[in-house]
């Protein structure tokens, strides 16, 4: 079914914050799936903000409602750089600010902050990871988390933490099914949402380019 035939379209019509979590292997459609996603009619008042992405990169490839912003070094700078009620932020792979191994550091505390206050300043959040063992697991504790699946490969699968390597595990078939059930649509626009317990689609944009999944190609981030 498409996003606005399903139940997490229904859950997600009348709120004003959610945070989205998408998991799976590299190149099965994290990054067009989040950019699909934020492109939904559901957000067209929204701005697109991509967190540590580079300036040039964000100014030449993406519309004009998108915008790059670096994670500011106090928190109390995210609202000069990230509008309450206005933006819907994109944090891309997410390793790099909320790795599993940098749970002390001052991005990743100030991360959960923001995620625990998201309802407060009505933003919705999509973070991407390759595998949640990766990612500070107080992220995937905030308020109103939606877990999205892309393919996640054996290897990840074996890293996997155990509470969500069935969801995935599920999420793997139901993905499997649908793309041999319907092989007119792109395998990667096929997401399963472990929180509603349904797959859906998402049209790609008419502007997006294979070259818009590697950012940071040449850059190294920071």
């Amino acid at each position: 079914m498409t996003f606005e035939e399903s139940k997490l379209y229904r859950r997600l019509m009348h709120a004003a914050h959610a945070v989205f979590i998408w998991i799976g292997t590299g190149q099965w459609g994290k990054t067009v799936g989040v950019n699909s996603f934020a492109n939904e009619g559901i957000f067209w008042d929204r701005d697109i903000v991509m967190v540590n992405y580079p300036y040039k990169f964000v100014r030449e490839n993406y519309p004009a409602r998108y915008r790059s912003e670096k994670w500011p070094k106090d928190l109390k700078d995210i609202p000069k750089q990230i509008r309450s009620s206005k933006d819907f932020v994109i944090i891309d792979d997410a390793v790099f600010l909320a790795g599993a191994r940098d749970h002390g550091t001052r991005e990743n505390k100030e991360l959960q902050k923001l995620l625990t206050i998201a309802s407060h300043h009505e933003l919705f959040i999509s973070v991407t990871i390759q595998n949640t063992s990766l990612l500070d697991f107080s992220v995937m504790q905030a308020q109103d988390v939606f877990m999205f699946h892309k393919k996640m490969d054996a290897l990840s699968m074996e890293f996997e933490r155990p509470m969500i390597k069935a969801r995935q595990v599920v999420a793997n078939i139901k993905i499997d099914q649908y793309a041999k059930a319907h092989p007119a649509i792109h395998p990667k626009a096929w997401t399963w949402c472990s929180t509603t317990n349904e797959m859906f689609t998402t049209k790609m944009p008419d502007w997006w380019m294979p070259r818009m999944s590697k950012p940071f190609y040449g850059v190294m981030p920071g």
